[in-house]
């Protein structure tokens, strides 16, 4: 099944920013800054369109830095999480 959101956060596996893929709010940061997570590991749950969409890591890593908060209304492209991927 094609996952539009999925596919636009795993086009690279790399350090960087994740990005919100549409407008929302932020219901749920499900990590901390500096925590060790697996590839595809739920980060944070973005409400948008009535639906929970959750933003997972593109690959096996670490959370640098949270950069949004719960109940944080954000737009398309806003930086959420600072990640670092491990190579």
């Amino acid at each position: 099944m094609h996952d539009p959101l999925r596919q636009e956060l795993a086009v690279e596996t790399r350090a960087g920013e994740l990005e919100a893929p549409m407008p929302g709010k932020i219901i749920a940061l499900l990590v901390g800054g500096g925590d060790s997570v697996e590839k595809d590991a739920p980060l944070l749950i973005l409400e948008a369109m009535k639906m929970e969409h959750t933003i997972r890591a593109p690959a096996r890593g670490r959370v640098a830095r949270i950069l949004c908060r719960v109940g944080e209304q954000v737009d398309e492209g806003a930086e959420l999480i600072e990640f670092e991927a491990e190579p």
